[in-house]
């Protein structure tokens, strides 16, 4: 299986982005479940791009998922008086289903490219989404990469320039010989600056249709 999209070089390498590329998300849901709750005043904006500061925190590993729910329930005064469970539920109700044809799709691939991923995401999102995977697949999400790259984890993120450097030495590839692809605009330029091919991911298109 091969790229269907034209690039400078000869591709060996991919970089998968989770949300919106491998695996459907919809803050929305996750505003509805806390309106839900009676927990008003959450925004979109709050959570992406982060203007509430705490989400941001999260998604770079820099507080505890105890932490979290205090500034949760500092922010949100309605908050306070919900269980953490149900607070943690709302928080992942934004996670969809897998398909499993975007997982068919690596594994096609995997003869002819190395494969990795690269995800903004939390601890809390991270081990929903690999437990929910298991139980959807009954296969081990990790094992369809070489190796999974997690902003929480390497306590920094995507756009910084300084992740996909990271990636690529960590990995021992080249930047020139390997495509990232992300439905976020913003993410592009930072993985340019370091020499990456990308592909930019819009709502129009499959990520199975960029190979056959």
């Amino acid at each position: 299986m091969r790229l269907l999209i034209e690039t400078p070089r000869e591709i060996k390498n991919l970089i998968f982005d989770l949300g919106n590329v491998l695996m459907d998300i919809d803050i929305r849901r996750t505003l509805e479940a806390f309106r839900a709750l009676h927990i008003d005043g959450l925004q979109e904006a709050d959570i992406h791009p982060h203007q509430k500061d705490f989400f941001l925190q999260l998604e770079l590993g820099t507080i505890t998922p105890d932490e979290f729910i205090e500034a949760i329930r500092r922010a949100y005064p309605d908050a306070r008086q919900v269980e953490e469970a149900r607070i943690w539920e709302a928080w992942d109700a934004l996670l969809l289903d897998f398909e499993p044809r975007r997982f068919e799709l690596l594994k096609q691939l995997a003869p002819d490219y190395r494969i990795f991923l690269l995800s903004n995401t939390n601890l809390p999102h991270r081990r929903t989404f690999l437990e929910k995977f298991n139980r959807q697949t009954g296969t081990d999400f990790e094992s369809y990469f070489e190796k999974c790259y997690y902003s929480d984890a390497l306590n920094m993120r995507k756009p910084d320039p300084a992740i996909y450097r990271y990636v690529l030495d960590d990995a021992g590839i080249r930047a020139e010989e390997t495509l990232f692809i992300d439905d976020n605009a913003c993410n592009l330029p930072g993985a340019e600056s370091v020499g990456l091919n990308t592909y930019r991911l819009t709502r129009d298109r499959h990520v199975c249709d960029l190979f056959g």
